[in-house]
């Protein structure tokens, strides 16, 4: 029945399934198309199309003219979803595409937007996540409508690090773009660039890498005028660099999500502020003083990632602490060799994560007090360390008896992880191995 009434509802809309083969005529009176593999209606048609939308689903090819004819023939079109599509560019002619509002080429390999794109005046959405483009066109800058632009290369294949997620180079004039609402990745050039951020008072989301130390005045007075921001994410030049943010004095009243990747000299005083923040992600922060006697007070934080940001033997989570998380990841913390709970901290976590911390020989003490544990993951620790929690010989098996889900991971390559859940014999041959 479910699927009569969705044929029936297409029909209403106008929406139609073609193949990508025998594109040549692409002409037909639908006005939204889906293009894929494994259908067998062809695209026949009068020469006024009256097409709005297209969107290409897991199609093998896509010829080389396939997007020329689209662009000449679906001049009315407002929404071209090209996710995952095998294409490597977008010819000039995107351009005619005037009434065009989203154009999504995610996950293609496209290298290079045509300066046409500057024509499309009403266009608000522009994501070009995990695609090849490197650079934005300076004609970027007349598209005073877009609302939504995402782009960045992701390079899974190498081990994480703050280069994993390379940004996009953006040209001078972003700062007349006033109805954008989120834009990442962006790489911070100069305090110019910095300071026309400043004019984008609709801003909710923002990410900008290659942040200078030189430049972190004028970024954080910036963020004080951002009223509306939500989520903010600040990488600097190099795990090295230091990241000068101790001058803001008050952070953006609605921010919900908070990365910073790179040196904290000094703990940001302002951290202290985020009575609202759900989310806090922190990167190779170095820090030497213990960053959870001010996180775990913080009364709306659900999710806190934690990767080389301190130095010390060991971290204390009191009584109280962290009434509302749900997830904590500890990384790379090299010196860390022992971490407290204490009862009555962590009462809602349900999901806790340790990845390479060598010199953490033991499983957390009063881990056996945290309520409602479903998952536990360990990522490439010391075997004494994984062979202490295996059922039947491990001395320490019955600390984590009660979590449902125990598991230890460990990388393939680059970014991949193989998983095992505890007894695994797989995991014993490896260990033993």
């Amino acid at each position: 029945m479910m699927y009569e009434v969705i044929l029936s509802r297409s029909e209403e809309l106008s929406f139609d399934l073609v193949t990508m083969v025998n594109y040549s005529n692409l002409e037909r009176t639908a006005r939204r198309l889906s293009i894929q593999n494994n259908v067998n209606t062809h695209l026949h048609g009068s020469t006024n199309s009256q097409t709005r939308s297209i969107l290409i689903l897991g199609v093998d090819e896509v010829p080389n003219s396939f997007l020329t004819t689209c662009f000449a023939n679906f001049k009315l079109m407002k929404i071209m979803d090209c996710e995952g599509a095998p294409i490597d560019y977008i010819p000039k002619e995107v351009g005619n595409l005037l009434h065009l509002k989203y154009l999504s080429l995610r996950d293609t390999k496209v290298k290079m937007l045509p300066k046409s794109i500057g024509k499309l005046h009403y266009l608000e959405t522009l994501d070009l996540k995990r695609s090849l483009v490197s650079e934005l066109p300076a004609e970027i800058s007349r598209l005073h409508k877009l609302r939504y632009v995402a782009a960045y290369i992701e390079h899974r294949d190498v081990e994480h690090n703050i280069d994993s997620r390379q940004a996009v180079k953006i040209p001078s004039g972003i700062g007349h773009l006033k109805s954008l609402q989120k834009l990442f990745t962006i790489e911070a050039n100069d305090n110019a660039l910095i300071t026309e951020l400043g004019s984008l008072g609709q801003l909710r989301k923002l990410e900008i890498t290659k942040l200078k130390r030189e430049n972190g005045i004028a970024l954080c007075t910036v963020l004080e005028t951002m009223s509306n921001l939500q989520t903010l994410r600040i990488m600097a030049k190099s795990e090295e660099e230091v990241l000068e943010l101790q001058s803001m004095s008050s952070p953006p009243p609605l921010l919900q999500n908070l990365g910073l990747a790179g040196r904290l000299e000094k703990f940001p005083e302002w951290i202290r502020k985020l009575n609202s923040t759900a989310r806090i992600v922190l990167n190779w922060s170095k820090l030497m003083e213990n960053p959870l006697t001010v996180l775990q007070a913080l009364p709306n934080l659900m999710q806190l990632q934690l990767l080389d940001v301190y130095g010390g033997e060991q971290l204390h989570i009191e009584g109280g602490g962290f009434q509302k998380l749900k997830y904590l990841g500890l990384d790379k913390l090299g010196g860390l060799n022992k971490l407290i709970i204490d009862e009555g901290a962590l009462p809602l976590l349900e999901k806790l994560i340790i990845k390479e911390c060598p010199q953490l020989k033991e499983v957390p003490s009063g881990i056996h007090h945290l309520k409602c544990p479903k998952n536990l993951v360990f990522t490439e620790m010391p075997t004494e360390f994984v062979l202490s929690l295996q059922p039947d010989e491990g001395p320490d098996f019955g600390k984590v008896k009660h979590i449902p889900c125990v598991e230890f991971w460990y990388r393939i390559r680059g970014a991949y992880h193989k998983s095992y859940k505890l007894g695994n014999s797989e995991l014993l041959e490896r260990l033993q191995s």
